[in-house]
């Protein structure tokens, strides 16, 4: 039988964690509201369409960040190639901007704005969709990740991986001979594609 303190105490600790998470949850809330409204803004000056926050890419997003805090690293692998992250999303038209340094949304995007290649993944044509997050490593910094995307594609519509598209040779006379582009299947030899 439980005496009355421990339920007491019990009670205090559930109530701290449920705030704790709630507290994430309207962080992860207001980040999200304020990254939609800023890159849609600036889309729209540049005559593009808006965009929308979307679960699965908060996911992709979230998954990048934590992984390049828990590695102290700024890399868009460091979390899985970005091909293989996007993919779960069925996204088809993706992009990814990441950074590190600063502790807010605003400073993130004026960073990327000034730099072309990440200004262009901003306006990028066709994007509609994004998951944006932030988690702080060990060290203080902040890493930041932002994955853009259009709509979710059909099944029918998915194109086979890249390492796939352009596949496979066969000689006559010869053993087998597969060429794959791009990330080659385990152990099957890299090889440059023309």
């Amino acid at each position: 039988m439980r005496l009355p303190y421990e339920c007491s105490a019990m009670r205090i600790r559930l109530a701290f964690v449920l705030v704790l998470l709630s507290v994430g949850s309207a962080s992860a809330d207001s980040l999200s509201s304020a990254a939609q409204s800023a890159i849609s803004a600036y889309r729209r000056q540049h005559g593009l369409s808006t965009v929308t926050v979307d679960g699965a890419l908060m996911q992709v997003a979230r998954h990048q960040a934590d992984a390049m805090a828990r590695a102290g690293v700024l890399s868009h692998t460091v979390g899985g190639s970005f091909q293989s992250r996007i993919s779960a999303a069925n996204r088809g038209n993706a992009a990814e901007n990441i950074a590190f340094g600063v502790s807010d949304f605003s400073s993130a995007l004026d960073m990327w704005k000034r730099s072309a290649g990440h200004r262009a993944n901003l306006l990028k044509g066709g994007m509609t969709r994004i998951g944006i997050a932030s988690a702080q490593a060990n060290s203080g910094r902040v890493f930041w990740a932002l994955v853009l995307a259009g709509s979710p594609e059909p099944r029918s519509l998915r194109k086979p991986p890249r390492m796939m598209r352009r596949a496979a040779a066969v000689r006559p006379g010869h053993r087998d001979v597969i060429k794959f582009c791009g990330e080659s299947p385990a152990g099957m030899p890299r090889i440059a594609c023309e």
